[in-house]
């Protein structure tokens, strides 16, 4: 329903956008099929924070058909899509996606009891949450579900009533997870609550991207043990995942039949070790136009606070884009990006002056035939670009992570191939 709005809409109000976020649909499928040769069993991509920037909708709609096309050939199938909120879950539903889902944050208890999505699992980020989803009951008549449906509710079967979980464990990060000593508890309550069946064991490593491997290969250690407990406990366990993109490097000593993918499916990671063994393209490209030239005299300042003051004359370009369309303020006076000059050619130009809102000031000196609407890569997939996301990372003395998820969802993405 959604589309056929959006669809009904953009023939109402027809109108190309001055900035697109480009996604390129193969480069995400050689990063799927790369970190499968690795993984030590299925690949979960991880789809929090609006696909780490790259369109929660697009990305979803790219792997799951790739997924289907597989038929049953289960051994490249995707196991579910990991997300962070019951929000981004019902982001996915609505777009009506068939691949189960995870929900790998915190989720209020009374939120899963309200839950009716029967492919959406819940991850347990403490034991007193696990006794909190313990508690939860079906009236005979449960108003606040929605009248007949709480009544239907009380007489199903447990499987159709019982809420998925996987129980999140801390093995060393000491963030989130239930504690190693806890188990046993955890265990007991897990098997007397009719409300709960435990689909998944998971955990997180905090330091997989270390050339110190010292940390992981401890966190390791305890997880194989904590593995080895709950397979003995539950033989029908579905699912155990402990490796981030970054633990792939570790895959054949971790005893796991999942692993999460979430930076590297964009082809963003920067560990050396990894990169070794996995090619990695980036997906993203941000590009917007050229929307207005001027001649500015040796002397003359541009942009907020005058920051910036031109030695010679010059010819300063903008484009309509800012620090809120993601574009990082702290690229003022030393960013660059590319303008095209032709089809096959284009030429770096530097960001002058302080970045805005909305609107960036370049330096196209170098190109003084360049015109409105010429087109400029604002965020480049090419690595040795300095407006890769890496470089810009580098720039602003921060991650790649920050650099994509602050691409406003707002911002139209476009498949390409």
């Amino acid at each position: 329903m959604d589309r056929l709005f959006k669809w009904i809409h953009n023939r109402r109000f027809p109108y190309d956008p001055l900035i697109t976020v480009e996604i390129s649909r193969s480069c995400l499928i050689h990063n799927l099929n790369e970190f499968r040769k690795i993984s030590p069993g299925l690949v979960a991509p991880v789809l929090k924070a609006n696909a780490y920037g790259h369109g929660i909708v697009e990305v979803a709609d790219i792997l799951e058909k790739e997924n289907w096309a597989y038929g049953p050939d289960r051994g490249k199938r995707i196991p579910f899509f990991v997300v962070d909120s019951y929000y981004e879950a019902t982001i996915l539903r609505d777009i009506r996606i068939k691949t189960p889902v995870l929900i790998i944050g915190y989720t209020r208890p009374e939120t899963i009891r309200r839950s009716r999505g029967m492919h959406t699992a819940f991850t347990i980020t403490s034991l007193e949450m696990l006794k909190q989803v313990q508690e939860i009951r079906y009236a005979p008549w449960d108003w606040e579900s929605g009248g007949d449906t709480g009544q239907m509710m009380a007489f199903l079967p447990r499987s159709k009533k019982a809420h998925r979980i996987h129980l999140k464990i801390d093995t060393g990060m000491h963030r989130q997870g239930v504690l190693v000593s806890e188990i046993d508890e955890a265990i007991k309550i897990i098997r007397q609550s009719p409300t709960i069946i435990l689909e998944g064991i998971c955990s997180h490593l905090s330091d997989a991207d270390n050339p110190d491997e010292s940390y992981t290969e401890s966190q390791i250690v305890v997880w194989n043990k904590v593995i080895k407990i709950f397979k003995h406990e539950f033989p029908d366990l579905k699912y155990v995942h402990l490796s981030n993109t970054d633990g792939h490097v570790f895959s054949k000593e971790i005893n796991a039949n999942v692993s999460r993918l979430g930076i590297g499916l964009y082809g963003l990671s920067q560990n050396p070790s990894l990169i070794e063994k996995v090619n990695m393209k980036p997906v993203l490209e941000v590009k917007t136009v050229i929307s207005s030239k001027r001649l500015v005299k040796s002397g003359e300042r541009v942009g907020y606070g005058d920051s910036f003051v031109a030695k010679k004359d010059m010819i300063v370009a903008t484009i309509p884009i800012g620090y809120s369309e993601g574009l990082d303020r702290r690229l003022s006076n030393i960013g660059n990006v590319l303008v095209e000059m032709n089809v096959q050619a284009q030429k770096k130009c530097p960001i002058v002056g302080r970045i805005s809102m909305n609107i960036t000031s370049i330096d196209v000196s170098a190109m003084p035939e360049v015109k409105i609407e010429n087109k400029v890569t604002v965020i480049s997939k090419n690595l040795s670009d300095d407006n890769s996301v890496a470089n810009i990372a580098k720039t602003c003395g921060t991650i790649p992570y920050e650099v994509i998820v602050k691409i406003p969802s707002h911002l139209r993405r476009v498949v390409v191939e």
